[in-house]
């Protein structure tokens, strides 16, 4: 009987050190992104809502390379009928910056970059606290250093017509008058959007992989298509 206590006894302290060297901490937040655009026949809007889980990956058990943050977004862009047929699409990725990706507007809107830990230096844990502490369905001002990409699409049916928008000139694409007014971000308990996107893009496929123009090995004078992908319109679980 000492005996089987003793093994017991050392398996509860095994597992308690293995716990403690190898933690991992999941945290999952619903957001609405809208975009408010002026025109000259009158304001017009676009929100999506997607879900946003960030997996934290610690521990001196846990591999150097494991070691981190993993995002992962389930949703849908932003689209805006800006005039009769025309499009504006905010998407989940694709500008190559961390701040505009989809998983990481929170950061900007929220100053999380300013949240610190009991040794008074920035820490993960302290901005996720305070992300949770935000009221839900209260609308902030999206900094334009998180804006997301902007595309359009000379021909809707077409993807290869993609072409990228810039924010502080939508009037360029859209015609005179035409402006975004406002970018804003909210913690939401809402359900993620579904089925807008696709709705206007009907050649959407089910897989985020694919780019709207094809690769075809070029390294220089890619087309712009080439680095757009379905996944930065929708992300399905």
């Amino acid at each position: 009987m000492k005996v089987v206590v003793g093994v017991r006894t050392a398996l509860v302290l095994f597992l308690s050190v293995l716990t403690l060297s190898s933690c991992t901490n999941e945290t999952t937040w619903n957001q609405r992104l809208t975009l408010v655009i002026e025109t000259p026949q009158g304001e017009v809007r676009g929100s999506a809502v997607t879900r946003v889980t960030k997996t934290e990956m610690r521990g001196s058990l846990v591999l150097p390379e494991a070691r981190g943050v993993v995002s992962e977004i389930t949703g849908e862009a932003v689209v805006v009928e800006v005039a009769p047929g025309k499009f504006l699409f905010a998407l989940l990725s694709g500008s190559g910056k961390e701040m505009r990706d989809a998983t990481h507007w929170v950061r900007p809107a929220y100053y999380l970059g300013a949240a610190v830990g009991l040794d008074s230096r920035p820490s993960y844990g302290a901005a996720m606290m305070k992300l949770q502490s935000q009221p839900y369905d209260t609308p902030v001002p999206l900094p334009p250093e998180g804006w997301p990409m902007l595309v359009t699409f000379d021909d809707i049916t077409k993807p290869e017509t993609v072409r990228r928008v810039n924010p502080e000139d939508l009037a360029a694409v859209f015609g005179e008058g035409v402006r975004l007014k406002a970018v804003t971000l909210e913690i939401t308990a809402e359900a993620v959007t579904e089925g807008r996107v696709e709705g206007v893009l009907g050649w959407l496929g089910p897989y985020p992989e694919p780019h709207l123009i094809p690769g075809d090995g070029r390294t220089s004078d890619i087309p712009f298509g080439m680095t757009v992908s379905h996944g930065d319109f929708v992300r399905r679980p």
